[in-house]
């Protein structure tokens, strides 16, 4: 028997920004770049979970959840600590509302998103409309 290594989530920019874009066409109705996740029936959005009815990430969620995040998305008038970064690039804690989230490590989704499409700060378009950021998955995919 021949040992086999299977890569569970995508790893590089371009493997990330194809399954973003696979996952969107996939289920167009849960893609909006007007919340990081917006979930409907839960709290959080567990790794390849898809997406119940009127459940909507971002281009940055989506990112997240794609490469193994679970997507928390807490009632408003709840945050928790997380990890953010600040305009230096250095981890800071920070509270949110809406954040991902891997065994015990809490980040903001931005942050994560930035990390997996390998992108600076100036680069990410994540208060974008949404045709610019599908065009820039676009771009980092190769398509």
């Amino acid at each position: 028997m021949t040992a086999t290594t299977v890569t569970p989530y995508p790893e590089t920019p371009a493997e990330v920004a194809r399954a973003v874009l696979d996952a969107i066409d996939n289920q167009p109705d849960a893609f909006d770049m007007q919340s990081w996740a917006y979930l409907t029936e839960s709290i959080r959005l567990a790794p390849r979970a898809v997406p119940n009815c009127g459940t909507t990430l971002c281009a940055a969620g989506w990112v997240a959840h794609v490469t193994g995040w679970t997507l928390v998305d807490l009632p408003e008038d709840e945050e928790d600590e997380v990890t953010g970064r600040d305009e230096d690039g250095a981890d800071v804690p920070t509270t949110a509302q809406c954040y991902a989230e891997r065994g015990d490590e809490r980040r903001l989704i931005c942050d994560v998103a930035q990390d997996a499409l390998g992108l600076t700060p100036a680069e990410t378009f994540w208060y974008s409309p949404a045709d610019t950021a599908l065009k820039r998955l676009r771009e980092i995919a190769g398509r």
